[in-house]
């Protein structure tokens, strides 16, 4: 199984470089999801990624103010892409644990064509079968 056969065509929920946090978990809320992307401040900047578990542990566990607090300063950045749709997905899932992450981002050229999580991942090789039947041992 490809890269191709398991990103999502979904469009991730994107806020300005200029939003709070405040404005992030709005954004999270208001369209059922548990990350959004940053966007860049320009064309030499990165693309940032929060998850609602990067706002729990750092501004809310610190006590800030989410309505002050640029969204930019629990980012993580740059976010993780992949390009090669044609990547079997344990290489996908490699990349996932050299960068230490859960969701991938994925382009094709300059086009954002959606994303791949670890569930995505699970979910194709629960579908597939996991292709070692055979018992330890054995």
């Amino acid at each position: 199984m490809e890269l191709r056969d398991i990103v999502s065509g979904s469009r991730p929920v994107r806020i300005p470089p200029d939003a709070t946090v405040a404005d992030a978990l709005v954004a999270m809320a208001e369209n059922r999801t548990d990350f959004v992307i940053v966007d860049r401040t320009g064309i030499d900047d990165a693309y940032g990624i929060i998850f609602r578990w990067d706002i729990v542990v750092g501004p809310i566990a610190d006590g800030a103010t989410l309505s002050k607090l640029p969204a930019l300063s629990c980012a993580r950045k740059p976010v993780v892409v992949m390009h090669n749709l044609d990547l079997d997905i344990r290489w996908v899932a490699k990349k996932m644990a050299n960068e230490n992450v859960s969701k991938i981002m994925v382009f094709e050229g300059e086009n954002f064509l959606g994303s791949v999580s670890d569930i995505d991942i699970l979910k194709a090789v629960a579908a597939a079968g996991s292709g070692n039947d055979k018992q330890e041992g054995s």
